[in-house]
């Protein structure tokens, strides 16, 4: 019998059977501006219209009660504390303009904090990622939107390769999270998968294969060995031959290549003369030949922009919200398999794209495995 809707913002979720869901019904303010986050170009203000959503959930949240009086871990608060502590001191400390990157990074912290108490339904924002996703592809593939790169699916997605890591860290959460039927989520697979071909972006293919790997064999090992496969396939993919990354239908990228390689060498003496606390919130750019570029690797960012602490109070939120689904993912409940495999992505894309660990999706995927700690005793044993 489904939940009395007491608000109009409520939707009664008709296909729900089980007495037991957690996520009986789909609130509607959770699917919309969940379907606003893949939208990565529109502003309004010069702000991205994702992140005002995101702000605008996070700030829904606040008002709303803990699903059964659910915390995050005091880890996890403190990883969080600090990391807003250590960007603003460094932010102060070299004398830039950090209120705008830290402001950014308060609500990745609100967003772990929210999904991860249950105050946000991970079924209504897996059936709103899924929606937000299908459109933006879909449009994109008919050239609404932008098309900047020729030949790459851009759209409202922007850029072909951040827009590849928006696909497939959100994508892997919207397929498993959208419904638990598993026609609904093949319909959702095959524009997801898609729309990754079409990015053209050789690392955000190998996320997406990862992440299969990880749901049929990986989510099998334990704790130890599940995290050791985890780094091994991040290790793999910053360790990949030259020769192997330019075949076939990416023999042309030579160019970008050597730009990309112009610009890391760049990013590392930059941040040879870095202090501990690194040279501040938002200073994650280079200049060559008088033009501006983002890093194009995410942990030499996270270095730059708040040191060694900042990178590694990053790695443990995420590694924190794998190794919670462990147990989980073993068992069989493959949406916690699914929310490791989306950290897994984040991870890969993190080696080639400098906008990545302190990205919404990464927020998103440590929110979603802390939500989903809270399901631990609905999950089926593994059959």
């Amino acid at each position: 019998m489904s939940k009395r809707v007491d608000s109009p913002w409520n939707l009664p979720d008709k296909t729900v059977v089980r007495a037991d869901e957690v996520d009986r019904d789909i609130r509607i303010t959770d699917f919309v501006l969940m379907a606003l986050l893949p939208i990565r170009t529109i502003e309004v203000s010069g702000l991205p219209i994702n992140e005002f959503a995101m702000a605008g959930l996070v700030t829904l949240s606040l008002m709303r009660p803990a699903r059964g009086r659910a915390r995050v871990p005091e880890l996890v608060f403190l990883l969080m504390a600090a990391l807003l502590v250590l960007l603003v001191f460094s932010g102060v400390a070299n004398n830039v303009d950090w209120t705008r990157r830290v402001g950014h990074v308060g609500i990745l912290c609100g967003l772990i904090w929210s999904l991860g108490t249950g105050r946000v339904s991970l079924r209504s924002a897996g059936l709103g990622l899924a929606t937000g996703l299908v459109a933006v592809i879909g449009l994109g593939y008919v050239g609404i939107g932008g098309a900047t790169y020729e030949g790459r699916l851009t759209g409202y997605l922007g850029d072909p390769n951040a827009g590849a890591y928006f696909i497939v860290t959100l994508g892997i959460l919207a397929i498993f999270f959208c419904d638990d039927r598993w026609k609904v989520r093949l319909v959702v697979a095959v524009p997801v998968v898609a729309g990754l071909v079409l990015s053209y972006s050789r690392t955000g293919l190998l996320a997406g294969a990862f992440a299969v790997v990880w749901v049929l064999a990986g989510r099998r090992l334990g704790a130890i060995g599940g995290a050791a496969m985890a780094f091994g396939l991040v290790w793999i993919v910053d360790n990949i031959p030259k020769s192997l990354t330019t075949f076939g239908p990416f023999s042309d990228r030579s160019g970008s290549d050597a730009l990309r390689n112009r610009i890391i060498a760049q990013e590392r003496i930059q941040i040879s003369d870095m202090p501990w606390y690194g040279h501040g919130p938002g200073t994650a750019r280079v200049n060559i030949r008088d033009l501006e570029f983002f890093f194009h690797n995410s942990y030499l960012a996270a270095r730059q922009e708040g040191g060694w602490g900042a990178l590694l109070i990053v790695l443990s939120l995420m590694v924190a919200g794998f190794l919670l689904l462990s147990k989980q993912s073993r068992r069989g409940d493959l949406q916690a398999a699914g929310v490791q495999a989306a950290v897994i992505s984040v991870g890969v894309m993190a080696t080639t794209l400098g906008e990545v660990l302190l990205d919404l999706p990464m927020a998103i995927a440590v929110g979603f495995a802390l939500g989903q700690r809270l399901h631990a005793d609905e999950s089926p044993p593994d059959g």
